[in-house]
């Protein structure tokens, strides 16, 4: 995890170090156990080393780097593996000056780059933030292109891959360390938006990320599921507005969230605007409109065969999604099964998904995709649906 503090008069700040030598040493000296090299003792840079075993995960990760924080007056949040545009922080100050608003913050999907060498993702389009259903209890985003947009877009969600905002966010929305893995994001998002602050996609790219599967916290903690309980029974309280420190800003409520990004966290339903990827605000004229743009409620028989399904030895995650017949995703569920055993024992439960559709949708397939840690992603599977709407 990384945090950039920009001061007001840096240009292009060490931007040799931080793609080059930041990045790159840090990882190695996390991966050696040895002390910070020589490169990294310059002023302008401070490191945090923690040894893997000690690690709480994102939300955790994400505070240690908010420590660092001294009154600097901008903060550029992004995640390991990532490369920038040049002199980006001017792009971002500019940007952020331009949206007219005093607690402005830009998030979007970082572009993608292969960091075998180094080539940037081509044509180069910036991606909004899109959220597009709800994954367990936290709405699960998608990177929509914004082809041809010239100015910023207001968005409904942030991103936790990629936001740049004034210094003082640091100090007044902190990151929640026992918030675990989406439910970090979801509470950076409700937190920051209660305390004032308005989100924009930029309509220009401006940080590029590495998205190969790497390890996770949560691969190497056997206790992973306890904090992961706890970090959903922490939402629930935050949306609830039951959570004391880390809880919810006093400028807005969560309605006033939930009227703005049609996003429902209590009932786990999104509006059809939002899913379809219009600009926030949503758009109404009464409340029957409001609830009747929310989504379907569908209960899915499961039915797949695995011997059509491609094998590996070193299982990192199964992913399921519910599709309709263009193929768009309108349900996604991942699930952590290692052996070959456990998936057949896996396939005997797992036999109905509950989930909401938008508007005129109709499911009509599950797509069933494993993913292998040493290959990536396998073979993509389809096969068709029974559906009774609830």
């Amino acid at each position: 995890m990384m945090s950039i503090f920009v001061h007001q008069t840096q240009n292009a700040l060490l931007q040799y170090a931080i793609k080059h030598i930041l990045l790159e040493a840090v990882q190695k000296t996390i991966k050696e156990n040895e002390p910070p090299p020589a490169e990294l003792n310059h002023p302008r840079i401070k490191v945090s080393v923690v040894p893997f075993g000690d690690s709480a995960g994102p939300g955790w990760a994400r505070r240690q780097a908010q420590n660092f924080y001294d009154g600097q007056d901008y903060v550029l949040q992004i995640d390991s593996g990532s490369r920038f545009v040049q002199n980006w922080d001017l792009e971002l100050i500019g940007a952020l000056s331009a949206t007219g608003s005093p607690k402005a913050m830009i998030t979007n999907f970082p572009n993608r780059f292969n960091p075998a060498n180094g080539e940037l993702e081509q044509p180069s389009v910036a991606y909004k933030v899109q959220v597009y259903s709800f994954l367990g209890q936290t709405p699960a985003t998608w990177p929509s292109p914004m082809k041809g947009a010239t100015a910023m877009s207001r968005a409904c969600y942030l991103n936790e891959s990629f936001f740049f905002a004034k210094g003082e966010h640091c100090r007044e929305c902190p990151y929640d360390p026992a918030m675990y893995t989406s439910e970090s994001e979801a509470s950076m998002a409700v937190r920051s938006f209660t305390l004032g602050y308005d989100f924009f996609c930029h309509f220009k790219p401006v940080v590029w990320r590495d998205y190969a599967p790497r390890p996770a916290n949560w691969q190497d903690d056997p206790s992973w599921w306890l904090k992961d309980m706890s970090s959903k029974e922490r939402l629930k309280n935050l949306v609830s507005g039951r959570l004391g420190e880390f809880g919810l800003g006093n400028a807005r409520s969560v309605r006033d969230f939930e009227l703005y990004s049609g996003i429902d966290f209590v009932n786990r339903r999104i509006q059809r605007s939002t899913v379809t990827g219009a600009d926030a605000p949503c758009k109404y004229e009464n409340e029957e409109q409001w609830n009747n743009e929310y989504m379907k409620d569908y209960n899915i028989t499961v039915s797949w065969d695995v011997n059509e399904i491609e094998r590996c030895d070193d299982y990192d995650y199964w992913y399921f999604s519910v599709e309709d017949e263009a193929d768009q995703t309108l349900h996604r569920q991942d699930f952590r099964i290692e052996h070959d055993a456990d998936l057949i024992a896996f396939k005997r439960n797992f036999k109905k998904i509950s989930f909401r559709v938008v508007g005129n949708k109709v499911p009509s397939k599950i797509c069933v995709w494993p993913v292998s840690k040493s290959k990536g992603w396998l073979k993509k599977s389809k096969f068709d649906l029974s559906v009774d709407s609830l």
